[in-house]
């Protein structure tokens, strides 16, 4: 391949998505679409079924340890998108230095010009509802500079371009937590509930990949990814509860919080993540502006 070429010039491009799970598998599908050759490399035999069934061609590999011989070697953009499975520092370790230096020494030997890193607002240390962007300080935490890490290791890796998107909290199909608690009849929402969250629907996660392909100024950038549009998790809740023509909810700060901070251990903070960097830049804005539009269609 001839390599990337500016987004007005309509040229099928060849790209990788390591870890093509929630977010690379939608990605693939958009990229496929817009006739983009994609191939997804996935942990598990079940999950290239899962993709080959759509017919998107993908990969069984092991990105911490697997020989990279055993993919194809031509390739014009690199997507990595590998989460960590769960777990604390030492995966995120695992997946975001071990991983991402590993993969960015492959992407130059296949000739990729693009390198497209899917990392977290997660890295922001702010809590005080306060505004960030991308200049923002960041870092802080283990799993904070972990990420970080991958981060560094991708803008100083010297491609044509290197993007990082700091992605905002994922949800849609298959994953609403808060609307699977409430139509089950739990209605006691616990953890914190006043704090805004930086939602981001799937779907617009991916379309962001691809106009970080395709579009935007040559070198290395940093995108803040986001509706836009933070809401407060009781103000959320509240409205689930009147779709589904329930009660309000009961907020107890004792109770459980939910999966993901169960997971993690940590408090979810309160900032708002600006978006206007990747708006200006890439020309992208979300499809559903906001958590309301994107869950809407699940009532």
């Amino acid at each position: 391949m001839g390599g990337l070429l500016p987004a007005q010039v309509s040229i099928p491009l060849k790209i990788a998505v390591l870890g093509c799970g929630y977010v690379g598998a939608e990605f693939a599908r958009q990229a496929r679409a817009a006739g983009h050759g994609v191939l997804g490399v996935v942990r598990s035999e079940a999950s290239r079924d899962k993709l080959r069934a759509e017919g998107i061609a993908a990969e069984v590999f092991d990105i911490q340890a697997g020989d990279w011989a055993q993919l194809p070697n031509q390739f014009d953009a690199v997507v990595y998108a590998a989460s960590t499975g769960g777990g604390g520092p030492e995966a995120y370790a695992l997946a975001y230095d071990v991983g991402v230096k590993r993969a960015l020494a492959w992407a130059k030997g296949v000739g990729a010009r693009c390198f497209i890193f899917t990392s977290s607002t997660g890295v922001y240390r702010q809590d005080d509802g306060g505004k960030v962007d991308e200049m923002s300080p960041v870092g802080g935490a283990p799993t904070a500079d972990a990420i970080l890490g991958g981060e560094h290791a991708v803008l100083s890796a010297g491609f044509a371009k290197a993007r990082v998107l700091r992605f905002g909290g994922l949800y849609g199909p298959g994953r609403h937590h808060l609307v699977d608690q409430l139509r089950r009849g739990d209605n006691v929402i616990g953890g914190r509930v006043d704090h805004f969250i930086n939602y981001l629907h799937r779907d617009d996660a991916a379309s962001s990949i691809l106009a970080a392909i395709v579009g935007g100024p040559v070198g290395a950038s940093v995108y803040n990814v986001c509706d836009g549009n933070p809401v407060t998790k009781e103000a959320l809740a509240k409205w689930i509860a009147v779709r589904l023509g329930q009660p309000d909810p009961v907020f107890d700060p004792a109770a459980p919080a939910g999966p993901r901070v169960a997971k993690g251990g940590r408090t979810q903070p309160n900032r708002i993540a600006l978006t206007g960097r990747i708006a200006a830049e890439l020309a992208w804005k979300p499809r559903f502006p906001d958590v309301f539009a994107g869950l809407s269609e699940l009532f």
